[in-house]
């Protein structure tokens, strides 16, 4: 009997931590967050994974490469482009809610001939106390004309969310990120859904972004 009530209470005392280590057991078998829905219906699009790694890509079709850097500072994300001299092209903030934030993917989109755009996946990191949390968001990096001197970026919604609170609360949200041509005015748009919950993202050119 005492042997039984020995396990009841381990069983007890861990639950509330199951949810945290059911993340980043995922995270450590996979290499990065949930594979998110991504439905791609015009474009050529590339994809590729950075978790701190420089990654050399033709952002302007020139045939040469330029090199994409994340980077740590003081405990901050910021990403950095620098062309095939080493010259940087552009750096940017990407604040983030907890420790432990990095960022993960980025997405090279192409939403009009004229406009392509770096969708960037950034892991927040996680906040623990009395409850957990932990968030994911995207960052959108676009230029026109193949001009990387028109790199603009702007922070976008969210893209996943885990919160567990106290009396064992527990929920998850993993949204799909997808590109396409929501109004059909030729340029393609984001849109981050989770069943009927939809962020959209319109881009109106030279850097400017709506809401919806």
């Amino acid at each position: 009997m005492v042997h039984h009530l020995l396990v009841f209470a381990l069983l007890f005392l861990s639950f509330p931590i199951l949810g945290q280590d059911e993340r980043y057991y995922r995270q450590i078998l996979n290499g990065e967050l949930p594979k998110l829905s991504q439905t791609i219906d015009e474009g050529p699009d590339e994809k590729f994974n950075v978790e701190g790694a420089s990654y050399f890509i033709d952002l302007n079709s020139d045939g040469i490469e330029e090199m994409i850097r994340p980077l740590k500072r003081d405990g901050v994300d910021w990403i950095e482009i620098k062309d095939s001299s080493q010259r940087s092209l552009f750096l940017g903030k990407l604040l983030a809610m907890g420790g432990g934030s990095f960022i993960y993917k980025i997405k090279l989109a192409h939403l009009s001939p004229k406009v392509r755009v770096l969708i960037v996946y950034l892991d927040e990191g996680s906040s623990s106390g009395k409850k957990f949390e932990s968030t994911a968001r995207i960052f959108l990096l676009s230029y026109e004309n193949n001009d990387l001197s028109t790199l603009s970026l702007v922070q976008g919604p969210h893209h996943f969310h885990e919160k567990q609170g106290q009396r064992e609360q527990y929920w998850r949200r993993d949204y799909g990120v997808e590109v396409r041509d929501l109004n059909n005015d030729g340029v393609r748009d984001i849109i981050v859904s989770f069943d009927h919950i939809q962020r959209i993202m319109i881009y109106k050119g030279f850097g400017e972004w709506s809401r919806l």
